[in-house]
């Protein structure tokens, strides 16, 4: 990786760094004065890094941490709850910040904490995982789930600043990779086919090619955002493969991860469009090859009555209406404003 720091102005900075820890620290201590330091993690990163508390500020004291355990089921109020008891009990304030270290329930989970805890305070997103590189720590989304769905509660809410360090990638099993990978694969469907070239033509798994895919995706995801922040246009372009997605993720109890969930979400959408002759054969099979090289699933167990009940839940619903995106080509998608009568009709083609 490049010994150079990157820089992103997104109203916060996303910064690629060599030593997170003396960029982080020295962030801290040159921006803002906080009297208290509290990371928030999960057991499986926890276990990974375990001096992580050696990432000491504030002239040396050492920083307060809170340990979820690892998984999509602690994005819950229960969680968010205990959080807000243990912030209470260490008398944390506007004056101190939340360190959110870890993967995509990590960052949702700790942004939700920092925007409600006192009305808001500060926090640093540390992304673990590759989805949470390329996703989830970028575009200011912060959630919990409910019984009843998926990110159901959460705010808009910027960090301070988001730092990136592909060291940490190094610790991902080969599927939990694939599980970031697809926001990736997402991500030049949508927007770039440059990028969708490069995964299909090099080695993803190469540190110089996957800095490149990395940097191609935030890149993206950040220009996107800045149009549109709280998802009224452009931004649901990024919603490809995740309103079927979230879907498959509850109907499973969580137990398929949201980048295979998503990838079926890609795969079932495209098809459903391409049976419809709305877009050609060549766009569906190059989505399809691009998700069978990098193993990824094209297909679920669930049936189409089970996913469109799941669906008439989601948040992108409007009344009657939800909006659905589909590529047109590769590198271009479009946003198709649907009736429930229809989203039942494309859900069924997608089944078959």
């Amino acid at each position: 990786m490049s010994k150079l720091d990157l820089f992103w102005n997104l109203e916060y900075e996303i910064c690629f760094g060599i030593d997170i820890r003396e960029k982080l620290q020295s962030f801290i201590e040159n921006n803002y004065k906080y009297r208290k330091v509290i990371f928030i993690t999960d057991e499986t990163v926890s276990s990974l890094y375990s001096k992580f508390s050696e990432f000491n500020f504030l002239h040396q004291k050492k920083p307060y941490k809170y340990i979820i355990k690892a998984g999509e089921t602690s994005k819950s109020i229960s969680e968010y709850y205990k959080i807000i008891r243990f912030l209470a009990s260490i008398n944390a304030d506007r004056h101190d910040l939340i360190i959110a270290f870890g993967g995509g329930v990590v960052g949702d989970l700790s942004g939700f904490v920092a925007s409600t805890y006192m009305r808001g305070i500060d926090y640093i997103q540390v992304p673990t995982t590759l989805l949470s590189m390329v996703d989830s720590s970028i575009g200011s989304k912060t959630a919990i789930n409910t019984e009843d769905g998926k990110n159901l509660i959460g705010t808009f809410y910027n960090p301070k600043a988001v730092f990136i360090n592909l060291k940490f990638l190094d610790t991902l099993s080969d599927k939990e990779f694939r599980n970031g990978l697809v926001e990736v694969i997402k991500s030049a469907i949508i927007r770039d086919k440059e990028l969708s070239d490069l995964l299909m033509s090099k080695n993803v798994y190469e540190k110089d090619i996957l800095e490149i895919v990395i940097r191609k995706s935030i890149s993206i995801k950040k220009k996107i955002v800045e149009c549109d922040l709280k998802e009224s246009g452009e931004r649901q372009l990024l919603n490809f493969g995740h309103t079927i997605g979230h879907a498959i993720e509850k109907l499973s109890g969580f137990s398929v991860s949201h980048g295979y969930a998503v990838a079926i979400g890609m795969a079932m959408f495209s098809k459903a469009y391409y049976k419809l002759g709305v877009i050609s054969k060549e766009t569906y099979l190059q989505i399809i090859n691009i998700l069978k090289k990098y193993q990824l699933p094209v297909s679920c167990e669930y049936n189409e009555e089970q996913i469109y009940q799941e669906v008439l839940k989601d948040k992108k619903n409007n009344g009657d209406k939800i909006n659905l995106v589909y590529p047109k080509e590769i590198g271009c998608a479009a946003i198709d404003c649907i009736s429930r009568k229809d989203l039942k009709n494309i859900i069924s083609v997608a089944c078959r």
